[in-house]
């Protein structure tokens, strides 16, 4: 396996393009997915769409036909293409993302979200050294978690985002111990700080870019909720990669109870994001 394959990519089709694939397949020989939560999705669809939130999707993709064509869309694009990344991790051959979402379905202009990074990758060939990258990036994603406790005026929100921050802290603490397993070295927090990747997130993008893409007058909750759910799902999908990668048992148990609590943290987002919908 190559380095750059701990990250899984997705391809993505227009508007245009998923209404064309839709004519000439059919709808009953793909399957189109909305993975909004169910206030968004009664609030309206495309017809014929089956429904599965993201939130819900990673105990849940065994109930869905790999096999055929799978086109997954949201609101705007960022949690469609984390669901297409997790179906392809699934399994799925044949997967998309609807580009835009249903905003663009409906002829709204939506803003892209942001592109997951895998330069962060680069050089790193041992898994020793990619635990150390996950300690990076659990680091980042802590910091990213404080800007939007900060930016938001949801008490709700706040007291996630809250708990979040406590757990990535928790995280590294499991990753440190992950490391000690694999190497037979002793590394505490000041060491891994020394040689980690300051200032990204999972998924590899900057903490401040995408924080000064939210920052508006008035922060819009469902946007940063939306990138919260693409930054624990390319998290989920990073730990399940390494699991594949790693022999010592006492590391692979901790990577798959991080693993648990990255499907615990999205459903936790994407409850939240489900209860303000308007």
């Amino acid at each position: 396996m190559k380095i750059s394959d701990f990250f899984t990519t997705v391809d993505k089709l227009t508007v245009t393009e998923t209404k064309h694939m839709i004519q000439k397949k059919g709808q009953e020989s793909m399957t189109l997915i909305d993975v909004r939560e169910p206030a968004e999705y009664e609030a309206g669809h495309i017809p014929g769409a089956l429904f599965m939130p993201l939130s819900h999707l990673p105990d849940n993709s065994d109930k869905l036909d790999l096999s055929k064509t799978t086109v997954t869309y949201c609101k705007r694009g960022p949690r469609s293409k984390s669901a297409a990344m997790l179906l392809k991790r699934q399994g799925a051959k044949d997967v998309y993302y609807m580009d835009g979402g249903i905003d663009a379905w409906n002829g709204l202009v939506a803003s892209g979200p942001y592109e997951t990074g895998l330069f962060l990758l680069e050089g790193r060939k041992n898994i020793d050294e990619l635990v150390a990258l996950a300690w990076s990036l659990e680091d980042g994603t802590g910091r990213f978690y404080s800007q939007m406790q900060e930016l938001s005026e949801d008490e709700e929100a706040k007291q996630v985002f809250e708990s979040l921050i406590k757990a990535e802290q928790g995280h590294k603490s499991k990753l440190l111990e992950a490391y000690r397993h694999i190497t037979g070295k002793e590394i505490n927090d000041d060491a891994m700080q020394a040689q980690s990747v300051k200032g990204y997130l999972e998924g590899g993008v900057s903490v401040d870019e995408i924080v000064g893409r939210l920052k508006k007058e008035r922060p819009v909750l469902h946007e940063m909720l939306e990138v919260s759910m693409q930054v624990e799902t390319n998290s989920l999908d990073l730990y399940m990669r390494m699991l594949t990668e790693v022999e010592d048992k006492s590391a692979s148990d901790i990577l798959n109870v991080l693993i648990e609590e990255e499907k615990a943290h999205l459903l936790k987002l994407g409850t939240l994001l489900g209860s303000k919908i308007n």
